[in-house]
């Protein structure tokens, strides 16, 4: 495989990772692990159990590699947030088995299954929304990065690109009406609303 040509999407990514190669699994935890790590973020807001998750998650991947030799990415997307589900499930059992042996709470497992599932949800919704802000020109893509993943202020964005907050905000509100009508042609729109 030509480590230059290496994306989430190139066809024999899942066959190189079933053969050992490093370049092919970097590409594969650099896409994976982020949106791993949100997801169990989302459920347990707590940091480092979340980025135990998500390393676990790609962990149980690693070992059955083989058997996602000739899988889609679809596929394997689905294993790896089964897997976040349960240790994220796992772990809020044993957090609310402890609080109850405590006195505080009773273990809920239906709710906490569909909170789970809504997770998932969300979490797709936001990587669907985050593929199509890749698709912006590249200052936009940069802008909305800092906003949304790095979580930079309006100040702190015209610091860091030498311009002014008000050029910020101007150039903030381009790029969202931008992504709006993209979002609005493939009816993401539609899914989102929902859950805001």
């Amino acid at each position: 495989m030509d480590n230059s040509n290496i994306h989430i999407e190139h066809p024999d990514l899942l066959a190189n990772i079933a053969d050992g190669s490093e370049a092919a699994m970097k590409c594969f935890f650099q896409s994976f692990y982020p949106r791993l790590r949100y997801f169990s973020l989302d459920v347990l807001k707590d940091a480092a159990e979340a980025q135990d998750i998500a390393q676990e998650a790609i962990s149980v991947f690693w070992r059955r590699r083989e058997q996602f030799r000739h899988a889609t990415i679809k596929e394997v997307s689905a294993f790896l947030f089964t897997v976040a589900r349960n240790k994220c499930y796992d772990h809020q059992k044993h957090l609310k088995v402890k609080s109850s042996k405590q006195g505080e709470i009773s273990y809920d497992q239906d709710s906490i299954e569909d909170m789970l599932e809504a997770k998932i949800i969300k979490e797709d919704l936001f990587n669907r929304i985050y593929t199509e802000i890749l698709t912006l020109p590249a200052a936009q893509v940069q802008l909305l990065k800092m906003i949304f993943v790095q979580g930079l202020d309006t100040n702190e964005i015209a610091e860091s690109l030498h311009i002014t907050p008000n050029n910020v905000r101007n150039q903030k509100a381009r790029a969202l009406e931008k992504l709006r009508l993209i979002l609005q042609k493939r009816r993401v729109m539609i899914f989102f609303s929902i859950f805001y």
